[in-house]
């Protein structure tokens, strides 16, 4: 194995820097996107309530950038030839943050804002879109969310569809009334800016689903700084 394939890296990473103009794959092998509606519940309350602590009506939008850091967890990805990322670890949030963001990109179409959203959820090539998360029989659904806000399911959908398209009625129905108006611009500041999630990049797949098994077996809920430290140890260990 090159030292390249040993090599891990692990970063603290907003939201934005995850998102904007990012693909992922998600292996066939993967489970399929399971949430919820009490995940997105929980999703849902923590992130509002984290960004209702700091907003003060009457704020600027310059004041989130002393706004408090959320640290929403781990995901873990192994870089393939080319630098094609594949999710091995986290693809639940992920694909529930993309639901969040085009739900964002519909309610402030409604409301008659323009925050910069869409590059988080697609980049477009030549004048063909395609998600962030490529999953072919997933495009459809999330088409549809994005342009009418509305997935009617099939009979031939499967699991991880049928749920993308519940889960996203269940954020329109649990986003709360009070990000509805004036604040609904420093929410969607704070999301991109503030919400932090630890992206550890393996470059063999060998040692991404050693990565996923340490942290699952374990049990760990580790701080960013914990789990820092300990990829670097075992990064030097590695190399």
């Amino acid at each position: 194995m090159s030292k390249l394939s040993n090599k891990i890296d692990a970063h603290d990473r907003t939201i934005s820097y995850v998102l904007e103009d990012k693909k992922y794959m998600v292996d066939y092998f993967q489970r399929e996107y399971n949430w919820q509606r009490r995940h997105i519940e929980q999703l849902i309350a923590d992130l509002t309530n984290a960004f209702l602590n700091e907003y003060k009506e009457g704020d600027g939008r310059e004041k989130g950038e002393n706004y408090n850091n959320y640290y929403l967890g781990p995901f873990v990805v192994s870089v393939k030839d080319g630098g094609h990322r594949s999710i091995i670890d986290g693809q639940q949030r992920l694909t529930s943050l993309t639901l969040l963001l085009i739900y964002l990109n519909n309610l402030q179409k409604e409301l008659g804002v323009a925050e910069k959203i869409e590059p988080l959820i697609f980049s477009e090539l030549r004048g063909v879109k395609s998600f962030n998360l490529q999953v072919e029989e997933r495009r459809e659904c999330l088409e549809k969310l994005f342009l009418t806000g509305v997935y009617s399911v099939r009979a031939d959908d499967g699991p991880s569809t049928i749920n993308m398209a519940e889960r996203y009625t269940d954020i329109a129905e649990l986003f709360p009334d009070e990000i509805k108006g004036a604040s609904l611009p420093f929410f969607i500041d704070w999301l991109k800016l503030n919400v932090v999630l630890v992206e550890i990049v393996a470059y063999s797949d060998e040692n991404a689903y050693t990565i996923f098994e340490t942290m699952n077996d374990r049990g760990l809920n580790l701080t960013p700084t914990e789990m820092l430290k300990g990829l670097d140890r075992k990064s030097t260990r590695l190399n």
